[in-house]
């Protein structure tokens, strides 16, 4: 019998706010740049809402999947490359904003002593993460005693619930051990996270999910990451066309040739000399070299005033 395929990739719908936006700059393509700097996402990405026809009331208008890039001319001013990364926002520090987002312990549940979980204090967290599941989907990457990330090494959360410890003994035994019961009013978060079960091929073997004061990296998994390359360019398409083909007029008394484009606005001025051989007069060059200040007397419309009125 045939099993049918369902589903499709789902559009994102991820707040801006939770997203991060860097760049990096290179004035060509044969010089590298590993600096990147960051930009607030707010300030760059915008939401797109569908057409105001289809809207109802009450009803979500958000257009999921595509949202506005700005390119702010504060940042974005120079001739050469732009490198635009843009990825889930990381949680690396705690709400004090200094302090390396830590794990407070692994332990197991009381009633089901097989799961093992992670657990975190919902305090060190922003208040949209700490009700029960907020966490669901996001990822875990850890950091080394060195402060290196550890590659390859991601987990993903399933559950993420309120929790409180409790002290119990082990077995028939008279020692005591810490475990954790789920509890909305505890101020623990109980992580469970995959991989976290033992492979048949060494099911004594546990897989690693990090140890107790662990730094460690929290970030959503609701977008896959983008790279965009923006190249700023001195001249378009249409500058070009203008330059070539569009309207010009040359001052002979000044030596001024000047180009303007198709609404006769100046775009560039440049100045016609020759060099002379200094013994003989006779020409050695024509000299067109591009002014670093405008003549605004040169507009399209005065020459041709000067001239009518001449």
């Amino acid at each position: 019998m045939a099993i049918g395929v369902y589903g499709n990739v789902r559009p994102a719908d991820v707040n801006i706010t939770d997203l991060d936006v860097y760049y990096t700059f290179t004035p060509s393509r044969n010089v590298v740049s590993n600096t990147f700097f960051r930009l607030n996402s707010t300030d760059v990405l915008t939401e797109i809402k569908i057409p105001q026809a289809e809207q109802n009331s009450g009803e979500e208008n958000l257009l999921e999947g595509i949202y506005n890039l700005k390119l702010p001319a504060t940042v974005f001013n120079q001739v050469g490359i732009y490198t635009i990364y843009i990825r889930s926002k990381v949680i690396r520090v705690k709400l004090d904003g200094t302090t390396p987002l830590t794990i407070t312990d692994c332990g197991v549940l009381s009633s089901l002593p097989s799961i093992k979980g992670i657990v975190l204090n919902s305090n060190d967290l922003p208040v949209n993460l700490r009700s029960n599941n907020a966490l669901q989907g996001y990822k875990i990457e850890y950091v080394d005693t060195d402060g290196t990330k550890l590659r390859n090494v991601v987990r993903y959360v399933t559950t993420s619930n309120k929790a409180i410890p409790v002290t119990e003994n082990i077995g028939n035994t008279s020692q005591t051990a810490v475990r954790y019961r789920f509890d909305d009013s505890g101020n623990l978060l109980f992580l469970q996270v995959t991989p976290s079960s033992a492979s048949n091929v060494k099911p004594n073997v546990n897989p690693f999910i990090g140890k107790p004061g662990q730094h460690i990296l929290l970030s959503n998994t609701n977008i896959k990451p983008e790279v965009i390359e923006v190249e700023m360019v001195e001249n378009t398409i249409d500058s070009i066309a203008d330059l070539v083909g569009g309207e010009q007029i040359k001052d002979v008394d000044n030596g001024i040739l000047t180009n303007y484009d198709k609404n006769r606005n100046i775009t560039k001025q440049f100045d016609l000399f020759e060099l002379k051989d200094d013994f003989t007069g006779v020409s050695l060059f024509e000299v067109k070299q591009k002014r670093t200040t405008i003549d605004n007397t040169q507009t399209f419309d005065n020459v041709l005033k000067d001239v009518s009125n001449a």
